[in-house]
């Protein structure tokens, strides 16, 4: 079984879910998220940051390198990109808050449900797919 672990960005504004695949990382590889508004004044040159739409991910590398092996790859070749696109510490879901946006965007279309079963199916399928449609647009790293 993966775990999840929420952590609130730098400035306390926003909160993300962090996945962690394969159950090699946990919440201990997580240094810091940052939020579009708090992610402003950090370098983007840095390996331990994964970018994201103005969000990110900064892991402690020196955790993750431990950890290398269980992962099949060299620890000197450990880097945060490749770390989050391998889905080892990745967001649940396809963005940061995907785990609150969805279930208040689900639950707009599961009250048809109760009175119009054949428009809620169709509704879903339309959310499902403008959803995709809409993160690929906005350009999310997972949705490429």
């Amino acid at each position: 079984m993966c775990q999840s672990y929420r952590k609130a960005c730098a400035c306390g504004q926003q909160t993300s879910e962090i996945f962690f695949g394969k159950m090699i990382l946990d919440e201990k590889s997580i240094a810091q998220v940052y939020c579009p508004e708090c992610s402003r004044d950090i370098d983007t040159e840095s390996n331990n940051r994964v970018w994201d739409n103005g969000w990110v991910l900064e892991l402690n590398l020196n955790v993750v390198r431990t950890r290398a092996p269980l992962m099949e790859i060299s620890p000197d070749r450990v880097t945060a990109d490749w770390v989050f696109d391998e889905g080892y510490a990745t967001w649940v879901g396809i963005t940061p808050d995907d785990f609150q946006t969805r279930e208040r965007e689900r639950s707009e279309v599961q009250k048809l449900a109760k009175t119009d079963l054949k428009a809620y199916i169709q509704a879903m399928k339309e959310w499902g797919l403008n959803r995709e449609k809409r993160f690929i647009s906005e350009g999310w790293r997972k949705a490429q």
